[in-house]
């Protein structure tokens, strides 16, 4: 059994990425990797997690994550450092109106590679590790986690694009869960009934960090796919 742990967070930043690092951190992982888009944000996220785990040793990685040869790099480096991750958490994507019939097939294709081709990539690297690490450590929690919400099930016209590649990320957590059931490793989606707000009763990041960290918890008695908040 090991007590040195690693959560490996994909789309770190304000919000969701923030809250369920610090919190994560506070709990129980002494190794936090952060990885988004902005540097200078990242230094920022990289001390809200210090100031919540004084003891806490954070990695962050200024990489798009549509930059596949970039993302292993830095994915490299980090496992270098701390090992293979416990909890890998995907939070990335770009939440932007986009027109029907209006919108550029490029820009389309570009939220397909944050939501679901960065995905598999990670997919394809950590879940046989996540499914050995659950074989050989029992104290382990191995886990493969996406945000999403109801546009997968509820298309919003105005912002089409995300609706597209979040039903097509849904679709692929959905064929993981499936195909690697039974072996160990807790692979779901935390679903978001509406836009993120810190004065949201429901849909602020303290609450929906919260309501993750029970799901999480839950997840060997209780399997589930997905968390509704």
């Amino acid at each position: 059994m090991s007590s040195n742990r690693t959560i490996l967070v994909i789309g770190s930043g304000p919000g969701i990425g923030r809250s369920i690092s610090t919190l994560f951190a506070s709990k129980r992982y002494n190794n936090v990797v952060l990885i988004g888009r902005r540097a200078e944000q990242l230094k920022l996220e990289q001390a809200a997690v210090e100031a919540a785990s004084p003891t806490v040793s954070v990695k962050i990685y200024a990489v798009d994550a549509t930059d596949t040869a970039a993302l292993l790099a830095a994915l490299d480096d980090a496992e270098a450092a701390f090992g293979k991750p416990e909890v890998i958490f995907c939070n990335a994507a770009r939440v932007l109106p986009s027109a029907l019939l209006e919108h550029d097939v490029k820009d389309i294709e570009y939220d397909f590679k944050i939501n679901v081709s960065a995905l598999y990539v990670l997919a394809q690297r950590y879940i046989p590790d996540l499914i050995t690490l659950a074989k050989t450590d029992p104290s382990a929690q191995p886990a493969f986690i996406v945000t999403s919400s109801l546009l997968p099930q509820h298309p919003y016209p105005p912002f089409f694009a995300l609706s597209l590649v979040k039903a097509a990320q849904r679709n692929l957590m959905q064929s993981l869960a499936e195909t690697y059931a039974g072996q160990g490793v807790h692979i779901g989606v935390i679903v978001v009934g509406g836009p993120v707000s810190p004065d949201h009763e429901a849909w602020n990041p303290e609450n929906i960090a919260a309501k993750t960290w029970e799901w999480f918890l839950r997840a060997k008695e209780e399997p589930s796919f997905e968390v509704l908040i």
